[in-house]
């Protein structure tokens, strides 16, 4: 699956700057002497050593700390951030007496640099001037740094880059002046070594044949600037050119010279204004990812991306397709496909035939109406996809297209316009673990009773019609979780959970069916129904506004009266959203107990205690000393009101005495 475009750009971005400490973690013996700072040893066998001062007062204290601490041969990186420096023009670094190689000054509030602080260091190939208020290139301190590989400006307020900028260290590799205010690029700008260049987030119109000739260019970002094409700016003899981050612009089409790079391995050209892809990723063979999402891309050529053979994710959501046009069938390799918010009407299968890769393909919040193909899905056992998603679409039935189809383990159906699920239309599908057909309008599942899913461990079908259960569940063997929530199910057979046996990791466990806000809840003999379907090793739950005092009273009452004939109880259930204790026969019994109840409604019955009234509970509870008032579980009251116990809202059994009463 793609990453989040904004963390890999984050990513490669700290991947370009470098970071000074890196890997390091051996200790420093001289960490005492140069307090405020700290130091470590990097652990790369260098034998380097890393400085670290951050939030100190003054240049001067960093000096009193470091001065001849570190023998000429040892290798520092040092890394002075956080810290306001008001005499830092008044020094050098040579002042030091180390032998610096890394150089970070980041969060400093640098408006200005002076030369001067900058003299004899030429062993420095990292300099990170990073998040600091810097509104032109440092030209004279970088004299100073003639062997530098990697240059960090990022967050400062450049607004330009000239010819002049960089004259001073033509080796630098690795340049980063992202999240500035560059608005103009001179031609000749950049120094031809460079490997790795972000210019991202700036205020680019205009790349001004900056990149034509840079031909050792790896990655390029370009990314979140005001570019409306970048036709004839790329490098094409860079024959290393693996990534091009050029999203987040207002480019209308890719470049045509792409045709020529065929060492790209990453593309992410998101959210920008590109219509067509005219060919420019044909002959992509080393391509793997590509992000195309949010644009206006209305049409794929059939050979849109003929040699891309080892393509692995291709990202073309939030755009107007209204067909593949058989574009996908040369992408042996692909993994995951997202087509989801799209203008498609249609899906065939025949569109990933011989794709045997697939682990997901996002298809949900389009207009598709029919999935087609089916004829071939049977006889062409090298297609496989792991998960399908159609959900957010306007299907209102089946018609057996997905019969057969190899490997899928999710369907995602949910929210669209179906009424009924025929037998064929699950047929073959041996290794689904998870169906969901919520927020549809299906009537009945009767039919999954006529096929068989070994696999299938959760089916998720609420927001439908179905008003019945009888021996749906008769095909699914392995059923764990069945969420029937918000149906018009009256009736429930007991031979529907016969076939059953749900194991999680080889160990038996509990179906558990949820039935919220079902008029069956309501039914005299759904207790009956629990009781029943425990012995089967499931578990029904649910709440309904149809439950009240009146009707919950007697199925209660008459549970309890197969229990313990003729003696009289304190009922205790669930209303809703509140609790409370139900009246039983006798007149003059008033409300005792606030419990809140979980699973069945039949549960223990505990004894009386000097003449008060049985209470029914579940599970059982232990009653206190005949002494005790209240019952604390497992501490005091105040705390159990703020956090209630799953078994009670504020749990306090009063004294059931007679007397009470």
């Amino acid at each position: 699956m793609l990453a989040h475009p904004h963390a890999l750009a984050a990513a490669l971005l700290c991947v370009l700057a470098g970071q000074i400490g890196a890997g390091a973690s051996l200790h420093c013996a001289m960490r005492r002497e140069i307090s405020p700072c700290t130091c470590r040893r990097e652990d790369s066998g260098t034998g380097a050593v890393v400085v670290v001062c951050q939030r100190i007062a003054t240049y001067q204290d960093i000096a009193r700390a470091l001065a001849n601490k570190f023998s000429p041969e040892t290798k520092i990186g040092l890394d002075i951030s956080y810290s306001q420096l008001p005499d830092f023009e008044q020094h050098s670094f040579r002042e030091l007496g180390l032998s610096i190689t890394r150089l970070k000054l980041n969060f400093d509030n640098l408006s200005e640099l002076k030369e001067s602080v900058f003299t004899k260091l030429d062993l420095v190939d990292y300099f990170s001037l990073a998040d600091n208020l810097l509104t032109e290139m440092p030209r004279h301190v970088l004299r100073h740094l003639p062997h530098v590989k990697t240059f960090d400006l990022c967050r400062n307020k450049i607004t330009k880059l000239s010819e002049e900028d960089f004259k001073d260290i033509q080796e630098v590799e690795h340049l980063v002046v992202a999240d500035n205010q560059i608005s103009k690029i001179e031609r000749h700008a950049l120094p031809k070594a460079l490997k790795h260049v972000h210019l991202g987030i700036n205020k680019l119109s205009t790349l001004n044949g900056a990149l034509r000739e840079l031909d050792d260019l790896e990655w390029i970002f370009i990314n979140a600037n005001n570019l409306k094409s970048i036709d004839n700016e790329l490098p094409v003899k860079a024959k290393k050119l693996v990534l091009i981050h050029a999203a987040h612009n207002e480019l209308t089409s890719l470049p045509k010279e792409m045709k020529l790079m065929t060492s790209l391995e990453s593309l992410y050209f998101y959210d920008n204004n590109i219509k067509s892809l005219d060919g420019a990723l044909q002959k992509a063979r080393r391509l793997i990812r590509i992000g195309l999402s949010f644009n206006k891309i209305e049409f794929l050529a059939d050979d849109e991306f003929a040699e891309a053979e080892i393509l692995a994710d291709l990202d073309i959501a939030y755009n107007q397709l209204k067909s593949l046009n058989g574009s996908l069938r040369h992408l042996k390799s692909l993994r995951y496909l997202n087509l989801t918010h799209n203008m498609l009407t249609e899906f065939s299968l025949l569109e990933i035939k011989g794709l045997k890769r697939l682990s997901v393909i996002d298809l949900s919040h389009n207009k598709i109406s029919h999935i087609v193909g089916n004829m071939d899905n049977l006889v062409d056992v090298e297609t496989m996809v792991l998960e399908l998603r159609l959900d957010h679409n306007h299907i209102s039935n089946l018609d057996g297209a997905l019969m057969g189809v190899h490997g899928l383990l999710r369907l995602n159906l949910s929210n669209n316009q179906i009424n009924q699920i025929s037998a064929d239309d699950l047929l073959g599908l041996e290794d689904l673990k998870l169906l969901d057909v919520s927020h549809n309008q299906i009537t009945s599942l009767e039919e999954t009773s006529k096929t068989f899913l070994p696999s299938l461990e959760e089916l998720i079908a609420h927001h439908n019609n179905i008003t019945g259960l009888q021996k749906d569940f008769h095909g699914l063997p392995s059923l764990c979780i069945a969420d029937l929530s918000y149906n018009k199910i009256r009736s429930i057979n007991y031979e529907l959970v016969s076939k059953s046996r749900c194991t999680i990791n080889g160990v038996p466990s509990v179906l558990k069916i949820y039935l919220q806000d079902n008029p069956v809840i309501c039914d005299d003999r759904y207790y009956e129904l629990m009781t029943v379907l425990e012995s089967l090793n499931a578990r029904v739950s649910g709440a309904s506004s149809c439950v009240t005092s009146q009707t919950a009273a007697p199925i209660l009452m008459r549970a309890l009266n197969d229990i313990v004939p003729e003696t009289p109880v304190i009922l205790v259930t669930r209303m809703g959203a509140g609790v409370r204790v139900l009246q039983d026969s006798r007149e003059n019994t008033a409300p005792q107990l606030a419990y809140r109840r979980v699973g069945p409604l039949i549960g223990q019955v505990l004894p009386e205690r000097e003449g008060g009234y049985p209470v029914l509970v579940e599970p059982p509870v232990t009653l206190p000393p005949s002494a005790t008032d209240v019952v604390k579980w497992p501490d005091q009251s105040a705390l159990l009101e703020n956090h209630p116990h799953p078994l009670a809202d504020h749990l306090r059994l009063r004294d059931l005495n007679a007397s009470s009463h």
